[in-house]
């Protein structure tokens, strides 16, 4: 076929568009890059490995150590009653010192939650006693040649979770893996994609993960289990900013977190929460805002923070939160800090993480591919967590 006869000069636009190379970089410009810090590092602190699909986990702490007292009580009142059920807690010669007053007193005999006692114990004498006042047990003090005491028991609890499947699969022509591309060749391309999406799914069950099970989901009819995160087991320290986070609000929060488990406490922030810290003018221990970033548990954090708690607190900024709303306590003004020694990756034994290729019907022209994961986490003493939100 002839071709278009042209004069004068030819331009770019003058020449077939099939000719002109075309300037691509191989370059793949990511809108969102990985930052799935809290998968890295559970994977990092180790792992053991479930054998079932719901894993269980015993927790225990040690025996009660406060009783609350009901009404008000007169100077001369020998008669206490506690809190119901907190009568189990105490028993005969137990010492108990009043919190606000300071008077000791000394237990006689316990009915129910009702003690007999002696006031006055120590060299702080009796005073009235208010409702709800807040009593430390400091100890028992037999007497010469005692009966044995009465065995009190504090019975363990039972934390679990299900595993969860996950699978991410992506699909092509067989054609389509032949041609030439820019920025390489499918299906690997797409492998790298997907390795990342499959990544932050577990990301997110890891925080906003949901705890369940069904016996018989459709359409198969088969048992189907979902993971929950650290929001579905932190219930005791949940504390709503409602507004710009302020450093009295947050020390306090820190407090309470830091009142259980142990050191090892890490912030993961959505932007809104951190953005809030980057503009506290504070003194005193609360003036160590560290921005250098130093590794930790393998994962390079953003800054670190500390306060009256006296400890320096790894923050780690989830960026991809900032795409979260923050009205109406959206994800975008969440924070958790979790206590890393009381949190466990918990994948199914020979069902971690694997790419399975060739997944395509068999005399299909195609190629499929997926990685799948079964796994879960163990989230244990909640009150060793804590989950801040309602920042704006």
């Amino acid at each position: 076929m002839a071709g278009t006869i042209n004069t004068g000069n030819i331009g770019t636009e003058e020449t077939l568009p099939d000719e002109r190379v075309v300037d691509m970089s191989d370059k793949l410009n990511q809108l969102d890059p990985e930052e799935t810090q809290f998968t890295t590092m559970t994977s990092r602190l180790g792992s053991s490995v479930a054998t079932r699909e719901k894993v269980n986990w015993l927790e225990e702490e040690d025996f009660p150590r406060t009783v609350t007292n009901v009404g008000a009580q007169l100077v001369g009142d020998t008669a206490l009653t506690l809190t119901a059920g907190q009568g189990k807690i105490v028993q005969a010669n137990d010492l108990l010192r009043n919190m606000r007053t300071g008077e000791g007193i000394r237990i006689s005999t316990v009915t129910g939650d009702v003690l007999v006692i002696a006031r006055g114990i120590g060299t702080i004498a009796a005073a009235a006693i208010n409702a709800s006042d807040v009593w430390l047990v400091t100890a028992d003090a037999q007497p010469q040649g005692s009966n044995f005491p009465t065995p009190r028991y504090l019975a363990r609890v039972l934390g679990y979770n299900y595993t969860q499947i996950t699978r991410t699969p992506w699909g092509m022509t067989g054609t389509m893996t032949s041609i030439e591309l820019y920025g390489g060749r499918e299906p690997q391309k797409e492998a790298r994609r997907k390795a990342r999406e499959h990544k932050k799914k577990w990301e997110t069950i890891g925080f906003f993960g949901m705890r369940s099970f069904i016996a018989a989901a459709p359409p198969e009819n088969e048992p189907q289990g979902t993971a929950g995160g650290a929001i579905e087991y932190i219930q005791t320290i949940r504390r709503d900013a409602n507004g710009p986070l302020t450093p009295d609000f947050f020390d306090l929060f820190a407090q309470d977190t830091f009142a259980h488990g142990t050191e090892n406490k890490v912030l993961f922030a959505a932007p809104a929460v951190v953005a809030s810290m980057s503009k506290w003018n504070r003194s005193g221990m609360g003036s160590q805002w560290e921005p250098n970033p130093q590794n930790v548990h393998g994962v390079k954090v953003d800054a670190f923070i500390s306060g009256a708690y006296g400890y320096r607190i790894p923050v780690v900024v989830k960026r991809e939160w900032a795409s979260f709303p923050t009205a109406n306590k959206g994800y975008g003004g969440y924070a958790f800090l979790l206590d890393m020694s009381n949190i466990e990756r918990r994948p199914l034994r020979d069902r971690d993480t694997k790419l399975l290729t060739n997944q395509q019907p068999a005399g299909k022209d195609a190629y499929n591919a997926e990685y799948i994961t079964e796994a879960t986490y163990e989230f244990a003493h909640e009150r060793t967590h804590g989950l801040l939100f309602g920042c704006t």
